[in-house]
């Protein structure tokens, strides 16, 4: 939590409105997520964002799931109902918003996805829905499986071990690929001795980890900034905590005024 962003959108965006709230960052370890819950609830929180490792775990610690965190199996935003503690998953809505910003509409589009953490089952869960034919590769093949099995409407998937032959293989017809692991693609690509080259043919590129990216990427359109993901996923956020619209344009531009820049 210590690199989050997302105090400097909620926090401004609360100033700037006169909103009696507060965001506060703070370091769970995976052995104190019970307690940190419980804390929540006697606080009287309105509700707190769960980031990863947690997004998993959170789901048997919260009262109720809304139908797309049950379905997708990940929660990273918690709100207070009542006296009750509901999950929601907001990456998977975070993400399109974030694609589709861009000019980008990924439906009927062939869809490559590195990883199977979290964001990746809830990004996985609602591109599915647009009826596109998805790819995950992750170093782990059962998690992968996992994933592919959680599709939402027409859409298909197929899965496979992340190896240097399965990734080249599967880059081809691409038009977006999204990696959804830590670490950068232009690293995956290093490790598996793959030249950037073998993505010259994909449209966009969309790294969900927000650290600064390396060299660019020989792709056709450019990259989808993970930062623009992270001010859809905070109005959502806002807009089931306050139960009332978001201020999307205030939100986006208290982040761009922090980083003296935009990422578009």
């Amino acid at each position: 939590m210590e690199h989050s962003l997302s105090p400097v959108i909620f926090n401004s965006t609360f100033q700037k409105l006169s909103l009696n709230r507060s965001y506060l960052p703070v370091d769970v370890r995976k052995n104190q997520l019970k307690n940190a819950v419980d804390a929540a609830r006697t606080l009287g929180f309105d509700g707190f964002n769960v980031t990863m490792p947690h997004k998993t775990s959170i789901l048997e610690l919260v009262d109720r799931l809304d139908d797309v965190a049950k379905k997708g199996g990940t929660v990273n935003t918690v709100a207070r109902v009542g006296q009750r503690l509901v999950g929601y998953s907001t990456d998977g809505e975070g993400a399109l918003r974030a694609i589709k910003s861009y000019g980008f509409e990924p439906g009927d589009k062939n869809i490559l996805v590195i990883g199977a953490g979290g964001a990746a089952r809830a990004v996985v869960h609602r591109l599915s829905a647009r009826h596109n034919s998805i790819r995950i590769l992750n170093r782990s093949l059962d998690k992968a499986k996992r994933v592919a099995e959680i599709l939402n409407g027409r859409g298909g998937a197929s899965y496979g071990r992340l190896t240097r032959k399965n990734l080249l293989a599967s880059i081809p017809g691409a038009s977006l690929l999204v990696n959804a692991t830590p670490v950068q693609t232009e690293k995956i690509l290093s490790k598996l001795a793959i030249p950037p080259q073998n993505l010259r043919e994909i449209d966009w590129v969309f790294d969900l980890a927000y650290d600064e990216f390396s060299d660019p990427l020989p792709i056709k359109s450019g990259r989808i900034s993970p930062l623009e993901m992270l001010v859809h996923q905070a109005a959502l956020s806002f807009e089931i905590w306050l139960r009332k619209p978001a201020p999307l344009a205030l939100m986006r531009s208290s982040l761009t005024d922090h980083l003296g820049r935009d990422w578009k």
